[in-house]
C-alpha cells in the first residue's frame, strides 16, 4: 500500500469520526438510551421524558456504571440549557466522579464556557481538586 493511500484512509477515519456509514435504508441504533446518553447528546426533550414521564426512576444524582454523572456529559459537550435541567432536577453540582473531577473540570477542558457559567451561577466550586491535585484553571490551562 503506498503511503498515499495510507494518508487518504486516516483522512476518512478522521473527517467521519470512524464510525460505520449505514447502507441505504438501514436504520441506525438510537445512541439515546438513559439519561446519560440524552445528556452526552444535549437532548433535552429525551432527558426530561426519561426522568418526568417515565415513572420517574431515572435519578440524575446518580452516577453511570462508569462512575461519571450526566451533568458531567452534558458540560463536557457544552449543552448549558441542559445542564441548568439537571440541576434543577437533582444532579448534584459538584458531584465527583472517580477521579474527583467535577462538571465544572469537564466543561474546562473543552473550553465549554457558556455551560461553565450555569455551573459556577449554581454553586460549582472552582477550587475543587481532582486525585491529581489539579484545580480546574489547570484543566483550562492544560488542554
Amino acid at each position: 500500500m503506498s503511503s498515499s493511500s495510507r494518508v487518504a484512509e486516516i483522512e476518512v477515519v478522521v473527517t467521519d469520526g470512524g464510525a460505520r456509514k449505514a447502507a441505504e435504508g438501514e436504520k441506525q441504533p438510537d445512541p439515546v438510551v438513559n439519561v446519560y446518553s440524552a445528556a452526552a447528546y444535549g437532548d433535552l426533550e429525551r432527558l426530561r421524558r426519561f426522568v418526568e414521564l417515565d415513572g420517574g426512576g431515572s435519578s440524575l444524582a446518580a452516577p453511570d456504571g462508569n462512575g461519571y454523572h450526566a451533568l458531567q456529559w452534558a458540560a463536557l459537550n457544552n449543552y448549558p440549557h441542559v445542564a441548568l435541567y439537571i440541576i434543577e432536577h437533582g444532579g448534584g453540582v459538584n458531584a465527583e466522579d472517580n477521579s474527583q473531577q467535577t462538571a465544572l473540570h469537564w466543561a474546562a477542558v473543552r473550553g465549554a464556557t457558556a455551560t461553565a457559567d450555569v455551573l459556577l451561577e449554581n454553586g460549582a466550586r472552582l477550587e475543587a481538586a481532582d486525585v491529581n491535585g489539579y484545580r480546574v484553571c489547570n484543566r483550562f490551562f492544560l488542554f
